[in-house]
């Protein structure tokens, strides 16, 4: 059985026991009943969309991952009404993908599992390759660190993400990403802090090529393909200028 078993009611409890909460404390903070708050982790009862903003904040989950727990605690939502997406990328996903000029990817979430990339993107990020994970590639590959000017930032970021989302993937995969990224003495210190409110949202990504070793500054931009929906996400940085 996978975390997401029962969606957004399970998740919310794994927030709270990750946060060290009882279900007292969670009710008192987002002003419910304990017998409301059981209702909605047993999946008994759905929060609308007020009750959800109320547990976000009680639990501190960033506001810049609120959306993606949502449409990941309901991947059945679209499929009902117009069937199931593709598991790998059609043709149709391929060539949109290579047409983009700039560094892009498509990226499974929670787990960050690389599914498919450009020629750009493994041109600026070498060894980050198609069925890789971009994780272990940032913890795991001297590249990485070569190429991402702020790498202690950029890593602790991807490391927050998982951490807040991992409740609504495998268990299974969850603890194969830890265990080979735990290899670096990085990893446990990152996993065990949250990740400063000020780099949220994302800072510009500085890139530092690896050919010519110059700087570029990169805004990173998330779309999810819809009709039908995708298990996966496009990730595009696109060129805002070159810094040295």
């Amino acid at each position: 059985m996978t975390r997401n078993a029962t969606g957004i009611g399970a998740y919310l409890r794994e927030r709270r026991l990750a946060a060290g909460l009882t279900p007292a404390h969670l009710a008192e903070r987002a002003e419910l009943t304990e017998a409301v708050l059981d209702q909605i982790e047993t999946g008994a009862v759905a929060p609308n969309q007020p009750l959800l903003q109320q547990l976000f904040d009680a639990l501190e989950v960033p506001i810049w991952y609120r959306k993606h727990i949502v449409v990941l605690s309901l991947p059945n939502f679209f499929t009902a009404a117009y069937g199931p997406g593709p598991d790998v990328p059609t043709p149709d996903d391929q060539a949109d993908l290579h047409s983009l000029p700039d560094p892009a990817c498509y990226q499974r979430m929670p787990t960050q599992d690389l599914v498919a990339a450009n020629s750009a993107y493994e041109r600026a990020f070498p060894g980050a390759l198609p069925r890789g994970n971009v994780l272990e590639w940032m913890f795991l590959d001297a590249a990485a660190r070569r190429v991402m000017v702020d790498w202690a930032v950029e890593a602790h970021l991807l490391v927050d993400a998982f951490r807040i989302l991992s409740p609504l993937a495998p268990r299974e995969r969850v603890e194969e990403i830890a265990e080979r990224c735990r290899r670096s003495p990085d990893w446990d210190r990152m996993w065990t802090t949250e990740v400063r409110p000020a780099d949220l949202p994302r800072r510009r990504l500085q890139v530092r090529d690896p050919a010519s070793r110059r700087v570029r500054s990169m805004s990173m931009r998330v779309y999810s393909p819809e009709l039908p929906e995708r298990p996966w996400w496009l990730y595009r940085l696109v060129t805002i200028g070159r810094t040295r």
